[in-house]
């Protein structure tokens, strides 16, 4: 088993209704849970948004009135286990850094 961090996010449409999502990352430096959640709040619009599709996150489908937002909401990070065998799939958590680094100062 290894551990892996699970990137929890969610979309608040302008009727205030809640859409939740996550996407699995691995670890392989071995950041503790305070770098993790320090750089990936830092680096987020306002400490809390960020725009999915600017980070590799797609984008949930449903009906969107003409006045929601184009951001998601971080809401926060979980150390899980999975199968060692499973962990080749998923992508480290440095590319979300440097993803959230280029959408926070991309003009």
């Amino acid at each position: 088993m290894s551990h892996v961090i699970r990137f929890n996010y969610l979309y608040r449409d302008s009727g205030n209704y809640k859409k939740f999502g996550n996407k699995r990352y691995s670890n392989p430096d071995q950041l503790s849970y305070e770098e993790i959640e320090q750089n990936i709040i830092e680096n987020l619009i306002d400490q809390m948004f960020f725009y999915p599709d600017q980070i590799g996150i797609i984008k949930f489908q449903f009906h969107r009135f003409r006045d929601d937002f184009s951001w998601y909401e971080f809401e926060s990070i979980e150390l899980i286990e999975i199968e060692n065998s499973h962990l080749k799939a998923i992508d480290p958590i440095d590319d979300l850094f440097l993803k959230l680094k280029e959408m926070k100062y991309c003009k």
